[in-house]
């Protein structure tokens, strides 16, 4: 709660000089319908446009736990791991995982010298190649509703389809394919 905005706010304004900062667990009124939906539907655009999307992995202390982190396993971050320019990882603590200036900055190719980082398998293991292989992947994340994790694709297909609580994940899946199609 409190406590996540204010460290959040603080690392925003410290190390980026940002004025003004967002956080979807805070910034969205799940209870407005008509802001939830304005929400959904402007994600992708606020992560593309976003100066740096700072993340915090609240199960990971070091880089030896991080890929198992359940951030790597929720919804609603794939759009926020692909879209933004600039990402940073901060351990529960607040502690920039790399001194990168920007985690996102990696090298895709690996030789068996040179294994990858831990933030680069998680990003790997993540976003997969093509439209099936994300597909599949984002099947395998967990949302706490259903139908979120085909609405958190929309933006990563270029498509908009109609936002439905209740419809159930397969109808809104059925949807989203049909507008990808």
């Amino acid at each position: 709660g409190y406590k996540k905005l204010e460290k959040f706010c603080e690392v925003a304004c410290r190390e980026y000089n940002a004025t003004f900062a967002w956080m979807d667990t805070i910034c969205i009124d799940k209870h407005s319908s008509s802001e939830l939906d304005e929400s959904i539907r402007s994600m992708f655009n606020w992560y593309m446009f976003s100066t740096v999307c700072i993340v915090i992995l609240t199960e990971t202390l070091s880089d030896a736990d991080m890929e198992n982190d359940r951030w790597f396993t929720q919804g609603w971050t794939l759009q926020e791991l692909l879209v933004p320019r600039v990402i940073k990882f901060y351990n529960k603590d607040w502690v920039a995982m790399c001194d990168d200036e920007n985690d996102k900055q990696i090298d895709w190719v690996f030789t068996p010298p040179n294994p990858p980082s831990p933030i680069e398998r998680a990003i790997q293991r993540a976003t997969g190649g093509n439209i099936s292989e994300r597909m599949t992947w984002a099947a395998k994340w967990r949302t706490t509703c259903g139908e979120d994790i085909t609405y958190s694709l929309m933006g990563i297909f270029g498509v908009s389809i109609l936002i439905a609580y209740g419809e159930g994940p397969e109808r809104a899946f059925f949807h989203l394919l049909e507008a990808i199609l």
